[in-house]
């Protein structure tokens, strides 16, 4: 049980996509609420994702999670420009069941790279910088992007981000539709499945819902048959909330 919390926190960024006709608008402030569950069981983890406006088309957007078990903090800094979050900064502080991640990256411009400090337990500090390409996305910010990307005759993708030391590639796959029952009601929702190499036995699953600009509704990384560790929607506050929001999921 504990891997499997530990991994779908670290995993959670999530690809979402829109339409080409939101490509140009702003992007709308939002806090959604999930809660954790383990293969179907629920645990007392819960998960608050935020989009909040910085001025000047700037944004901050931030996953925490805080209880007994652990405690995670995700959040980049971007600008919002053509329907690309542009990172200035990104940092990801994960405790829990004996493992510590504290990264903390700044990315910088002509030409594009990425400083990242790793804060380590009763060790020094240590740096490494690294040049990246200009489409290159943070692990959160990676949500934003993906809306726009997908076109409706592709279902294959891949996505590059930097995170801490190194370059991931997240290979992507668009595997259909589903109806999800949620606090909001009953949701049409398109499922995707992410892989971080093309041939994993272990993937992320992320159920995204068109009606509301392709918001992330559920995500399930899957470790095993029948073992996995989920995330539900439990709660929401945006533009979307007249529907119906802050109920638990029954």
């Amino acid at each position: 049980m504990k891997r499997l919390i530990i991994t779908i926190m670290l995993f959670f960024a999530a690809p979402t996509m829109s339409a080409e006709l939101f490509q140009e608008e702003n992007l709308v402030p939002f806090s959604v609420g999930y809660r954790v569950n383990v293969s179907r069981i629920p645990t007392t983890i819960k998960a608050e994702l935020t989009l909040a406006p910085l001025g000047d088309n700037r944004y901050q957007l931030s996953l925490e999670a805080n209880s007994l078990l652990l405690k995670n903090k995700e959040e980049t800094a971007f600008t919002w420009d053509s329907c690309f979050p542009h990172t200035e900064s990104y940092s990801h502080y994960f405790k829990g069941f004996r493992r510590e991640r504290n990264y903390q990256m700044t990315f910088m411009n002509e030409p594009r790279r990425v400083l990242n400090l790793t804060h380590e337990k009763k060790k020094d500090s240590r740096s490494k910088t690294y040049l990246i390409e200009d489409d290159t996305l943070d692990e959160l910010s990676m949500m934003l992007r993906a809306r726009c990307l997908i076109k409706p005759d592709k279902t294959e993708y891949e996505i590059t981000t930097a995170y801490g030391d190194k370059l991931r590639t997240h290979h992507i796959r668009i595997a259909g539709e589903e109806e999800l029952k949620t606090p909001l009601g009953v949701l049409n929702t398109i499922r995707i499945e992410k892989r971080r190499h093309a041939d994993s036995s272990r993937s992320t699953v992320f159920w995204l819902a068109p009606e509301m600009d392709y918001m992330l509704i559920r995500a399930r990384h899957i470790e095993a048959p029948g073992l996995f560790g989920e995330l539900r929607m439990i709660s929401y506050e945006g533009p979307f909330q007249d529907k119906q929001v802050s109920m638990e999921e029954r």
